[in-house]
């Protein structure tokens, strides 16, 4: 009987023996290796991130300058139907009130000077 227990105690002594050896193969990085590839992740993360951020308000700020630019235009071109708007306005105005200058010319013509309806005239 001494012979089994011997087996026994020599296959525990073999698993042992290459339980510690597939640990050894399989274990992870040192505590300073682990440390040192964290802190590398961390550095090439950051710099990603930077990146992405510059690259990002870059973007912004050509948008936001694109958007200045139509809204500089979008501005001008109502300054300049406003102003067609009051020189037709005043026009109109002119004309109604026979102060233009050549609605004598023109009622010589056959045309009249406009003198617009009564609800034109109250506003």
């Amino acid at each position: 009987m001494p012979e089994q227990e011997t087996t026994g105690i020599g296959w525990f002594i073999a698993g042992l023996g290459l339980g510690t050896l597939l640990g050894i193969l399989f274990a992870p990085k040192a505590g300073k290796e682990l440390r040192e590839g964290l802190m590398t992740s961390a550095k090439d993360k950051k710099e990603y991130v930077t990146q992405r951020s510059r690259e990002a308000r870059e973007q912004i700020n050509s948008v936001v300058d694109k958007g200045r630019e139509q809204v500089n235009e979008f501005t001008e071109r109502g300054k300049e139907a406003a102003e067609k708007g009051r020189e037709r306005w005043s026009g109109i105005v002119d004309r109604v009130s026979g102060n233009r200058p050549d609605a004598e010319n023109h009622s010589d013509e056959g045309e009249q000077p406009f003198h617009g309806s009564a609800a034109e005239n109250r506003y």
